[in-house]
């Protein structure tokens, strides 16, 4: 496990977060904890990144360039589900781009963009 400097950055039609924090990072995962203590780890598999928060709401996203996958979120024991289109995902380097749209009857919900950028500063 290595730990890293992790930039945070999430824009969506309603939202804007940028952070900057300390986490861990290995090849296949990277796991940070935020201002408001929720836990995210964001799951590399291939092609696939699986996006999970835990904390004041609970989060599963899975993003697929080639295919349309299903995502959660709840928040004060309110259950969302979603499709999420992949539009964009690049993982190149130190720096994950995904860009997505979260839709719910065919009818979109959302586009979101989330950048995190990663900078391993100790190795164990």
């Amino acid at each position: 496990m290595k730990k890293a400097t992790i930039d945070f950055e999430m824009k969506s039609q309603d939202t804007n977060v940028l952070f900057t924090t300390t986490g861990e990072y290995d090849n296949q995962r990277i796991m940070f904890i935020d201002n408001e203590s929720s836990i995210h780890n964001i799951f590399f598999n291939g092609d696939v990144v699986h996006y999970q928060k835990t904390g004041l709401m609970e989060m599963s996203f899975i993003f697929d360039i080639k295919n349309v996958t299903i995502g959660t979120y709840e928040v004060e024991n309110n259950p969302f589900t979603f499709d999420i289109v992949t539009t964009k995902l690049e993982n190149i380097g130190n720096r994950l781009v995904i860009e997505y749209e979260l839709r719910q009857n065919n009818e979109i919900i959302n586009i979101c963009r989330l950048v995190i950028k990663y900078s391993i500063t100790k190795e164990e």
